[in-house]
């Protein structure tokens, strides 16, 4: 292993020790959490929070990443948590950017099923998102 990657594992370590009391994820249970989820839906929509900043990114997974990566170039371990909202805004188009936005829905009453035929997670459930906490 190089010795930038090792620096970067190192950092983020770091951070995590530093933040965080409790890691409630492993590469493996993200595994089966994007396998699972792409396998049965098209695609999810989720926010995403990252363990070194303060924003909220948006993206979609239609399929899983190849391990480590939770979207390449984000590592499972740098995901402090992730979101499915059941409302979210996207392009019309992807590939036609001008074509403009609009707001989608997703049934997150069968996100959660799925997420709990998977097996146990930290996670807060409301009616218009459910949350899945990587590390609190």
């Amino acid at each position: 292993m190089s010795k930038t990657i090792n620096n970067l594992a190192d950092k983020i370590e770091e951070i995590i020790s530093k933040k965080f009391k409790s890691s409630y994820m492993s590469n493996s249970k993200w595994d089966k959490l994007l396998k699972k989820l792409t396998d049965i839906f098209e695609e999810v929509h989720v926010n995403l929070k990252l363990i070194y900043d303060e924003k909220v990114e948006q993206t979609y997974i239609d399929i899983p990443d190849i391990k480590p990566f939770f979207i390449e170039p984000i590592l499972y371990k740098e995901v402090e948590w992730i979101e499915f909202p059941s409302m979210y805004e996207d392009y019309i188009s992807r590939d036609n950017l001008k074509a403009g936005k609009r707001i989608y829905s997703q049934d997150i009453k069968k996100i959660l099923k799925v997420i709990n035929l998977i097996g146990k997670f930290k996670l807060d459930s409301k009616e218009d998102c459910i949350k899945i906490y990587a590390y609190k």
